[in-house]
């Protein structure tokens, strides 16, 4: 079989938890704390109203007088639909045009962060982080006619990310930390059970795939205090290179090297994800009163192209069409999210908002190069990834139930615009999707505890 059966099954299988193309850029996640979603993550790196600010910075243990500890969770229920124009180009024979949609199937999911603040002497901090930064999950219905296309994927993915931070003076901190990822994935892509044209391929799996992955990266970061009322952070996340190892079954691809199809062999496949920059200002302007101001620069230009490797296939004859395997072209492109917060204090209670622009990772436009092979427009925006600029608005709000005790809550709701998809695949039979997203919107809820000892 040639090499694009494999590209629509991969498409976006080992890319994380959660529905990001709802959530955030590409795949990228915000969502480290419910504080920090109140304000739409507005100067996360430099607020350190609990530790929750040590997945933004770790030079913010730097913050703390005293033992602290945060614990959270985060719901996001996102909802996608898309819906178009499929057309089964028969091979010398009549284009088949039906209209098909895909209704809601980006899948809820539950976010858990903690996190731990450890001041060591007058200078020096240490701290804890576990958390999430990329995330995707979709579950198209079986019958979906191009679920040879995109149909069922999930990633799992946490950072464990101890640090140290060091307070140069009073004015001034920095810190390194250590990221450790562990993720987890699964695919399953598929024949439509519906495809009435070839009703004996109906329901058989193109590729079921799970795998998991150990990565080491690192992230620096500073906290600078010009006055009693203003606080500025910049911290900088380094890329991630997981290479996901896992098992890959078939019921249509050969296995070149020992016959049949595909059954329980090893493969892989390398994630470049993205490091980022953050920039931070926090400023308190009277009692009562705070601005928030945040921008974040993610660098996905890395991210060109999906490749996968099966080894065990290199020495066959063929074997070649498997190593490397060109699943997709992505071409995504770096982007900024801007984001203004603001907060009011009233005693035992603060109160919060805040409103963010988060640029999209996919292009707009179309592959030239997929496009000229399949004599076809077809977008670099796909069913998997239909990410598009979105717009966050959100509200929080703190309680102080002692001078130690708090408690956080949060909702944030997210939107964008519908874009233009077209994809092809000429197996196993060729297939055209012609269409768009309808709907791209999110809900969040969030809600954490705090402690200082």
């Amino acid at each position: 079989m040639q090499n694009a059966t494999l590209r629509p099954a991969f498409l976006g299988a080992m890319l994380a938890t959660l529905s990001a193309q709802a959530g955030a850029a590409g795949f990228y996640l915000q969502e480290t704390s419910a504080t920090g979603l109140g304000r739409a993550f507005a100067a996360e790196n430099a607020v350190g109203d609990n530790a929750a600010i040590l997945a933004r910075n770790p030079a913010g243990s730097a913050l703390f007088d005293s033992m602290s500890l945060s614990g959270g969770l985060l719901y996001v229920d996102p909802e996608i639909d898309a819906e178009g124009d499929v057309s089964l180009l028969v091979p010398g024979g009549p284009t088949i045009t039906m209209q098909d949609s895909a209704s809601d199937y980006a899948t809820s999911a539950f976010v858990p962060n903690g996190y731990l603040a450890l001041p060591l002497d007058d200078h020096w901090s240490a701290g804890l982080g576990l958390y999430t930064n990329f995330g995707l999950e979709t579950d198209f219905d079986d019958d979906f006619l191009t679920t040879h296309i995109a149909n069922q994927t999930e990633l799992l993915t946490v950072n464990f990310a101890p640090s140290i931070a060091y307070k140069v003076n009073e004015h001034l901190s920095v810190g390194l930390a250590a990221k450790v990822l562990y993720a987890e994935g699964s695919i399953l892509s598929s024949i439509p059970e519906d495809l009435f044209l070839a009703p004996q391929l109906g329901g058989q799996r193109l590729l079921d795939l799970e795998g998991d992955a150990w990565d080491f990266s690192w992230s620096i970061g500073a906290l600078w205090q010009p006055t009693e009322v203003t606080r500025v952070g910049i911290s900088y996340h380094a890329e991630q290179s997981p290479e996901l190892d896992g098992k890959i079954k078939s019921d249509l691809l050969p296995d070149l090297a020992n016959g049949g199809v595909l059954s329980n062999v090893g493969g892989d496949l390398t994630l470049d994800l993205p490091d980022t920059l953050e920039l931070g200002v926090y400023h308190r302007m009277n009692g009562n009163w705070a601005i928030l101001l945040g921008a974040m620069w993610t660098d996905w230009e890395d991210f060109q192209a999906l490749e996968a490797n099966i080894p065990s296939q290199a020495s066959a004859p063929g074997g070649a069409m498997y190593n490397p395997l060109l699943l997709r072209e992505e071409n995504f492109q770096s982007g900024w999210r801007y984001s203004l917060g603001t907060e009011y204090y009233a005693g035992d209670l603060t109160l919060r908002a805040g409103y963010a622009y988060d640029e999209g990772a996919a292009r707009d436009g179309l592959n030239e190069r997929h496009s000229e092979e399949a004599g076809l427009p077809v977008t670099w925006r796909s069913l998997s990834i239909p990410d598009t600029d979105r717009q966050w608005l959100t509200f929080g709000a703190t309680y102080a139930l002692s001078d130690q005790f708090s408690v956080d809550g949060s909702v944030a709701y997210l939107w964008g615009d519908g874009e233009t998809i077209q994809e092809y695949t000429d197996q196993p039979l060729p297939t055209y999707f012609d269409g768009e997203t309808t709907t791209t919107k999110a809900w969040l809820f969030g809600v954490s505890l705090n402690y200082t000892f």
